[in-house]
């Protein structure tokens, strides 16, 4: 079972014919930390991960996946997004960490998947059912299993196509903050420039009256 900290939000799908478990989490690694999960791991198991930044600063951050002994097996430096998919060599505790230590103030939310399968199927054990009909079961079982795991990798896809909406969303309000700001400094820049023009005029003809009162007298 895989093990979070506690401001983790997660929830997890675990199918039944099938010995395979999914889970699919959200998190915030803060700026300068770095974030560890664990999972306990066997033999011949697969383990496939996915990851997205969804939030924060320039929407990057740092992947590393280890081993039972601690070997590093897979890493991303600075990546928006990654996918990994390896074969477990023995049994043992499997490590993936997210680090945002490179961001000194801009914390990060980053959305993971991880799919882990040993391939085993449920047998029937019914004694009632023949040869024939376990086997019958048995590939149904596979296939409500495989139609399982698909909603699932559709019900991921869709989060992490409204996360990419929400970054889009996210940099077009940005990009009109700064649109609007740069067009104050615009107007105020004009409004001054006009300002002085009126004041050096006023004061030309100021000057000017001044001159000709002096002719005169």
């Amino acid at each position: 079972m895989m093990r979070v900290s506690s401001w983790v939000v997660f929830f997890y799908l675990v199918i039944s014919c099938h010995s395979a478990l999914e889970t699919a989490l959200s998190f915030h690694v803060p700026a300068r930390k770095e974030q560890c999960f664990y999972e306990d791991v066997k033999k011949g198991d697969e383990v496939e991960i996915d990851f997205q930044v969804i939030d924060g600063g320039d929407l990057d951050i740092d992947f590393s996946a280890y081993d039972g002994d601690l070997k590093r097996i897979a890493i991303n430096r600075r990546e928006q997004y990654g996918s990994h998919r390896f074969e477990v060599g023995k049994d043992g505790t499997y490590k993936v960490c997210f680090s945002n230590k490179f961001s000194k103030m801009t914390s990060k939310t980053v959305f993971m998947d991880v799919y882990v399968d040993n391939g085993v199927y449920e047998e029937d054990k019914t004694a009632a059912l023949d040869a024939s009909l376990q086997i019958g079961i048995g590939n149904l079982n596979k296939q409500v299993d495989g139609i399982k795991s698909q909603l699932f990798k559709i019900q991921v896809q869709l989060q992490l196509s409204k996360a990419q909406r929400n970054k889009d969303q996210k940099i077009q309000n940005n990009n009109k903050v700064r649109v609007d700001r740069w067009s104050m400094v615009q107007c105020a820049f004009m409004v001054t420039m006009a300002t002085v023009q009126v004041y050096l005029l006023k004061q030309l003809f100021k000057e000017d009256k001044q001159a000709k009162r002096a002719s005169k007298i």
